[in-house]
């Protein structure tokens, strides 16, 4: 049986919530136009569309999943987040220029403008489907699960439906400039948390030498062999670019 929650991880689950989305919607009053709330008034500065970015990308479902993948089959399951880095230096340097320059509010809307409706229709049938399948499930599943570990006699469905509820309420309100604000302070939590869930993994474990000694020389490689049931090289060159493209590029909860 797990150990029970402290009274400080209640306050702090119980106070943060509420919190992030009454910030949510402080960051987004005023809002006259459409523009202010799909685009917050493209006015965002650079470090808080980088914070949010990351706070995107570098979700539950990464802290959670790639670390426990990592653990399972190595490192070469982070092939999809330094590869980010190729990919998204391509899209600035060769795709954002005409997004921005169309001013559009969607990557479905910019697909309309340059074919036609059926392209519209078809990506942003395809987008939501992804979305909601894929990108929201795992994030919301692995974030349950952490907060399952401080409240574990909670049934997860409800957890599930808190961290929704939440995370579409001050969406919902705000819009795009509650979203990046919002992320952006996730994005210093995270990169906080992450510190110190790393220094206290590898104090547990007796430290840096003693997991390099321990860990099979093959699971500290970035490329690996085409039989290996992680990220073949195959995979590597191939597979990771098309996914990074559509993550990177055409996905709407980044671009």
């Amino acid at each position: 049986m797990g150990a029970l929650p402290s009274l400080w991880d209640t306050v702090v689950v119980a106070a943060y919530v509420p919190a992030l989305v009454l910030f949510g919607a402080w960051v987004s009053r005023r809002q006259l136009h459409p523009e202010d709330y799909f685009l917050a008034s493209r006015g965002s500065r650079w470090p808080a569309i980088g914070l949010a970015l990351l706070a995107s990308n570098i979700s539950s479902s990464a802290l959670v999943g790639l670390a426990g993948a990592a653990y399972a089959t190595g490192i070469s399951v982070y092939d999809y987040e330094w590869s980010a880095a190729v990919i998204l230096v391509f899209f600035c340097v060769f795709l954002l220029p005409f997004v921005l320059s169309s001013r559009v509010y969607t990557m479905p809307e910019f697909l309309e403008r340059r074919y036609d409706g059926r392209a519209r229709l078809y990506f942003a049938a395809l987008t939501l489907f992804l979305s909601v399948t894929l990108d929201a499930a795992a994030a919301l599943y692995s974030g349950s699960l952490v907060i399952r570990v401080l409240f574990p006699g909670s049934p997860l469905w409800v957890i599930i439906v808190a961290l929704a509820g939440a995370a579409g309420l001050y969406t919902v309100l705000g819009g795009l400039r509650a979203v990046i604000y919002t992320e952006a302070v996730q994005g210093v939590l995270i990169l906080f948390g992450a510190v110190v869930i790393a220094s206290a993994a590898f104090s547990h474990a007796g430290g840096w030498h003693t997991v390099m000694t321990s860990v099979p020389p093959s699971a500290l490689s970035l490329i690996r062999p085409a039989g290996d049931p992680g990220v073949p090289w195959p995979g590597l060159l191939f597979g990771i670019p098309v996914l990074g493209f559509y993550y990177w590029c055409t996905n709407q909860c980044i671009v």
